[in-house]
């Protein structure tokens, strides 16, 4: 507690980090540490396998056949969006000419 309690004050931080990249710590643990201090990752080493584990995803066949009706319908109604303004502006249109 007395660490994190004096991380705004310090200008150099020896870090885990685990606590900046995991959004779900860094949230928790790091907001109070100043823009200007300077972070000495402790077990860097790893932070390239971290950060590309964190930036991964899996995506099965299911999420994909779902995605790809969302953007079905979406289609479908930027569509009829589409119809549904330009018969309004032709009706505007007609109203000024007459």
């Amino acid at each position: 507690f007395t660490a994190r309690h004096m991380i705004r004050f310090a200008n150099v931080i020896v870090y885990n980090y685990a606590y900046v990249i995991d959004p779900k710590i860094k949230d928790q643990v790091s907001k109070e540490i100043e823009k200007e201090s300077i972070l000495v990752f402790d077990e860097a080493h790893n932070i390239d396998n971290v950060c590309i584990e964190s930036l991964s995803c899996n995506v099965n066949k299911r999420a994909l056949d779902g995605a790809s009706r969302n953007i079905g319908t979406l289609s479908r109604c930027i569509a009829k969006s589409k119809e549904q303004d330009a018969e309004r502006l032709r009706r505007e249109y007609e109203l000024l000419l007459n």
